[in-house]
């Protein structure tokens, strides 16, 4: 059950992010695409990848961390 529970909670996640960071989360994160092939795929350079997916990663670590607090002030 908890296990379900992250899974919904970093989709929930994801689904928030701004699409130029979501694009890039899914192909590098999920897809498992190399940096050279994300950046191919979007017409971005490898730069701008790298970029986008550190933000994105920053902005779903601060997303994750305040519904994981809110789950828990909820469960006391």
């Amino acid at each position: 059950m908890v296990q379900n529970e992250l899974k919904e909670l970093v989709h929930d996640a994801i689904s928030k992010l701004k699409p130029t960071y979501r694009v890039v989360v899914i192909l590098r994160g999920i897809n498992e695409l190399s940096i050279k092939e994300t950046a191919e795929i979007l017409q971005y350079s490898e730069s701008k990848v790298k970029v986008n997916y550190h933000r994105a990663l920053k902005d779903l670590r601060r997303r994750i961390n305040i519904d994981v607090r809110e789950v828990v002030k909820n469960a006391n």
